[in-house]
């Protein structure tokens, strides 16, 4: 007996059932044969066709499971492929901006240069390294390394702009209190006649090329400490001749000639014939000449609206548009013009209105070392202008 049988006869039997013996009749050339199909055979038939049913299906699913692996790995690799396409195009994008970000260093590297330049001459300005701040590095910065020291760098460039525009806008209060030693408004010396198209600064760093905003800043406030500085440099403090004592002041007097009371409008000074005169701050001769009851007059224009005038000369020394210094002889001492003896007749005008000399004359050492720093390091504001 079978295994399958000791192990279910019943359900043997059962199985066994379904393939009952057949015969077949085949009649044939007036012959009649039998043939017989066992049980047996059709379940050998049946279970090969099983079998190759069987053996086919698996090598479906195996073929399928191939198709399928197949086509996940093709989805992976473009998937992977498309990585790298865009990987490329992010550091191709990174490397565009780094180029950006370097120009943008250039151009705001040029543009502090030229300020530092224009407003404090040529400066040894030693470089200091650039390094990590702590601050997390970005994508790009992780992507190109350069660019986290480009960044490090445009820090310290704000940061140097934050620093000058501070120690400038210092410096251009103590200007402002130093005019103010002489008695005058910086507000109105300051004050120049302004005008032309609107042309207004595009911050942030646009596309034309403009200076960011720390930047526009900073050369708002240099321009703003220039102005103020030409104010104080044009202020004239140095006495108009080296010998003489002022024999009438700045105001109104009983007139020499007709004994009534009029205005006098700058300072006399006593001296003798021929005695120098001197110029009492830098600027521009606008006039050399006769003028009126000034007589013999030289007046020299030292630039923010500020002209000094030196009247009843007995001779001239300078031409119409010569540059002086202050403390240059300019002419010499007598009594043209409307006189009663040789003396200088010395004024300050301030956008055409006169102002009493005395206190330009009288400031203290320390307001002079400011108007001395101006001078130096602006120059000649007419040249300039």
């Amino acid at each position: 007996m079978s295994k399958i049988e000791k192990e279910g006869p019943g359900l043997w039997t059962r199985f066994k059932g379904l393939f009952p013996d057949h015969e077949l009749h085949i009649r044939s050339g007036g012959k009649l044969r039998f043939f017989r199909i066992s049980s047996k055979l059709q379940i050998r038939v049946v279970s090969i066709a099983a079998l190759a049913a069987l053996g086919w299906l698996t090598f479906t699913l195996v073929m399928v499971g191939l198709q399928v692996k197949g086509a996940s790995d093709r989805i992976a690799l473009n998937e992977r492929e498309q990585e790298v396409i865009e990987t490329e195009a992010r550091v191709a994008a990174y490397r565009g901006s780094v180029e950006e970000q370097v120009a943008r260093v250039e151009r705001r590297q040029a543009v502090l240069d030229a300020l530092v330049r224009r407003h404090f001459g040529n400066l040894d300005i030693e470089e200091t390294e650039t390094g990590e701040d702590g601050e997390t590095a970005d994508e790009s910065s992780a992507a190109i390394p350069e660019a986290a020291a480009l960044e490090a760098l445009e820090r310290q460039q704000v940061a140097f702009a934050r620093a000058l525009r501070a120690a400038v806008e210092e410096r251009t209060q103590q200007t402002a209190a130093a005019i103010r030693e002489f008695g005058l408004d910086p507000r109105l010396m300051s004050r120049q006649a302004q005008g032309g198209p609107l042309r207004p600064i595009r911050t942030a760093m646009t596309l034309d090329g403009a200076i960011d905003s720390e930047i526009a800043d900073l050369e708002i406030a240099l321009n703003r400490l220039a102005v103020m500085e030409l104010s104080l440099r044009a202020i004239p403090s140095a006495q108009p001749t080296a010998y003489g004592s002022m024999t009438s002041p700045f105001g109104l007097r009983r007139d020499p000639f007709t004994g009534g009371r009029a205005m006098h409008n700058g300072i006399d000074f006593r001296g003798s014939h021929g005695q120098g005169i001197l110029a009492t701050g830098p600027g521009r001769v606008r006039f050399a000449g006769w003028k009126g009851g000034y007589g013999r007059t030289i007046e020299i224009d030292h630039g923010a609206g500020v002209v000094t005038r030196y009247a009843h000369l007995s001779a001239i020394d300078v031409r119409v548009g010569e540059q002086v210094d202050r403390g240059d002889r300019i002419g010499r001492m007598g009594s043209t013009g409307r006189s009663t003896a040789t003396h200088l007749h010395y004024e300050v005008r301030i956008n055409g209105r006169a102002v009493n000399p005395r206190p330009l004359l009288e400031a203290d050492r320390d307001v002079l070392e400011i108007q001395s720093v101006a001078e130096r390091r602006n120059g000649n504001p007419l040249e300039r202008g």
